[in-house]
């Protein structure tokens, strides 16, 4: 929704993936986490190419966690479908059974299960949980313990394919010194390697710039890991990725905006004994930190001012601070997912008496993800910074 009205501030919520950042390390993290298991089957390359992952983006599948454990999934039935007399205990096992057999099956059509699982999403389920009641609907009942070790919890790094994929993202050695284990290979960090800024240095500056004048305020906001929130330096980062804190260092704004990331999110939880799936984007949850983090710069504040509004109806802190005025609350994200959590943050205020008004601008220059966004964002540009002219010179 967007409005003549004039606001007593702007907050601006900024995503990373496709709106700040070209996750390049992501995307080949992505392909190659596939292909290492591939080959544990004794297969070729069967990783996602750039347009089957836009696909699952346009289908609200944006966490690799998902789409990595879905398709490793599909690959796995798809050869069990075939020799189910290869089924072993365990994934690994299973792996190599397959890889001694000689088994070669056709490149399964990654796409459809995603299709499926936006079309039955109706209660902003995790893709991965989904699909696991899905496939678990057409496969062998003896097939399910391997399919729940790999989609029954993607934010465990006991997850396969979810611990290849960090090792890729981090490197070796920010993997062993965020988990305090070995890695399972070596690798140097794929996102200080490939990623892309897209964010320029002059629409960064500009943004500063605005954000420091009265009234204003910036937060990323995003479902990367994280460190805890940076205004408690005694918190422990054991366990804890600094994936976001990557992004914000290539386009130059760490340290200079806050940041709502899944480590801050996970904090929370852990605080409030939920799992980070409870909180995290698509939840109104890590969307109401956001905001309030945006219109007060304090982090921990606004992720428990988020948690009393959504656990216990109680406007407090950054949040309870809108009170009084109007605030306009404006989202870049490149996904359905992440526009729909803000626009559920702003009726859970509006609901709680704030006066609050919502607008998605949609970024991406994918013919499906545009049309999926279109549906529910005021503009849909190419990129952040086209965006950018739209509303600070606006």
């Amino acid at each position: 929704m967007s409005t003549t009205r004039q606001p007593s501030r702007t907050l601006i919520l900024f995503d990373v993936d496709g709106v700040l950042v070209h996750p390049v390390g992501y995307k080949k993290a992505l392909h190659d986490t596939l292909d290492y298991f591939a080959a544990q089957m004794g297969l070729g390359g069967l990783g996602l190419d750039d347009h089957e992952i836009g696909v699952f983006e346009a289908c609200g599948i944006t966490n690799e966690w998902d789409s990595g454990a879905l398709c490793l999934s599909t690959i796995l039935l798809a050869a069990l479908s075939e020799r189910p007399d290869l089924r072993r205990a365990t994934l690994d096992e299973t792996l190599a059974a397959v890889r001694a057999a000689g088994l070669r099956i056709a490149r399964p059509d990654f796409t459809t299960l995603a299709r499926e699982i936006v079309q039955r999403n109706t209660d902003h389920q995790v893709p991965a949980a989904l699909g696991l009641t899905l496939l678990a609907d057409r496969t062998d009942a003896a097939n399910l313990p391997l399919l729940s070790a790999l989609l029954g919890d993607v934010y465990s790094l006991e997850t396969p394919t979810t611990r290849v994929f960090q090792t890729h993202t981090l490197g070796s050695e920010h993997f062993a010194a965020a988990y305090g284990q070995p890695a399972p290979l070596e690798r140097e960090s794929y996102l200080k390697t490939h990623d892309i800024p897209l964010l320029d240095a002059a629409h960064r500056d500009h943004l500063l710039q605005w954000a420091a004048q009265p009234g204003h305020g910036a937060v990323i906001f995003t479902a990367r890991p994280s460190l805890p929130p940076a205004d408690l330096p005694d918190e422990s980062g054991s366990g804890y990725a600094p994936e976001a804190e990557l992004a914000a260092e290539l386009v130059g704004l760490h340290g200079r905006l806050p940041l709502i990331a899944s480590g801050r999110v996970g904090w929370l939880a852990q605080r409030n004994r939920r799992v980070v799936a409870d909180y995290v984007k698509p939840s109104p949850v890590q969307a109401l930190a956001a905001i309030g983090a945006a219109a007060s710069g304090v982090e921990s504040a606004a992720l428990e001012a988020a948690a009393d509004l959504y656990e216990r109806d109680i406007l407090s802190g950054p949040l309870a601070a809108l009170a009084g005025g109007f605030t306009r609350v404006i989202v870049f994200e490149d996904a359905v997912p992440g526009i729909r959590a803000v626009q559920l943050a702003v009726e859970r205020l509006r609901a709680a008496g704030l006066s609050i008004a919502f607008e998605g601008i949609g970024v991406s220059s994918h013919t499906d993800k545009r049309a999926a966004l279109a549906e529910i964002a005021v503009h849909v540009v190419d990129d952040v910074n086209t965006g950018l002219d739209l509303i600070l010179t606006a």
